[in-house]
């Protein structure tokens, strides 16, 4: 664990994760984007995490990769289970020294010409704060099929 670091933080509690992990073992964690600070935040933005501080998908162990390639196939297969037209999967890792894997919800309704790297900034874009990133998180894990 990093002092400095925010995945490090929201795994030991110390930033509030609105809705708790999604998912959570020995070797990966995974959950919606919290807010910052007072803000909303786009609604079905999940980060899937190894466990371990490790910069990126080269310093995992064959089994932390096994566990973070599960949590997304689950956590996007619940995220299509809830209405989703697709789930998308990106990780940068320029700024946060802890891999992190983001998932984006693109529901319906979105524009065809908003591009997957913008589907939460259009105007239409589903929002919320913690109470309703809370109430999706819950409504994703009930969608969660036992492994």
């Amino acid at each position: 664990m990093s002092d400095t670091c925010i995945i490090c933080q929201e795994q030991a509690g110390e930033v509030e994760v609105p809705g708790g992990y999604l998912l959570e073992d020995e070797d990966v964690v995974a959950f919606h984007v919290p807010p910052l600070s007072d803000r909303t935040c786009y609604l079905g933005h999940l980060l899937v995490t190894p466990r371990r501080h490790c910069p990126d998908f080269a310093g995992l162990d064959r089994h932390e990769a096994q566990a973070v390639g599960a949590a997304i196939a689950t956590c996007s297969a619940a995220l299509k289970r809830l209405g989703t037209e697709r789930v998308y999967v990106a990780t940068i890792g320029h700024r946060v020294g802890h891999l992190h894997v983001h998932l984006l919800a693109r529901w319906p309704g979105t524009p065809d010409d908003v591009p997957w790297h913008a589907v939460d900034e259009w105007d239409g874009a589903r929002r919320g704060g913690a109470s309703e990133i809370a109430l999706l998180v819950e409504s994703l894990r009930v969608r969660i099929e036992p492994a």
